[in-house]
């Protein structure tokens, strides 16, 4: 599992990123972030991610 800090930075990455840069308009797409490959579907109020084997839900603004 992930610890609180690389958490805290996807989680930062997500809300300022993927809602507003060009290459992540899709509604499922992949994308690198600290040496691990992410897959994201982007739902109506959230953003499901998968790192691995786990899945983590982050809200949308």
């Amino acid at each position: 599992m992930f610890n609180q800090i690389y958490l805290s930075a996807l989680a930062n990455f997500v809300e300022s990123t993927l809602d507003f840069h060009p290459d992540f308009e899709d509604d499922a797409f992949a994308f690198d972030f600290e040496g691990e490959r992410i897959y994201c579907e982007r739902k109506r109020n959230c953003f499901d991610l998968y790192v691995g084997n786990e899945r983590f839900q982050l809200p949308r603004c």
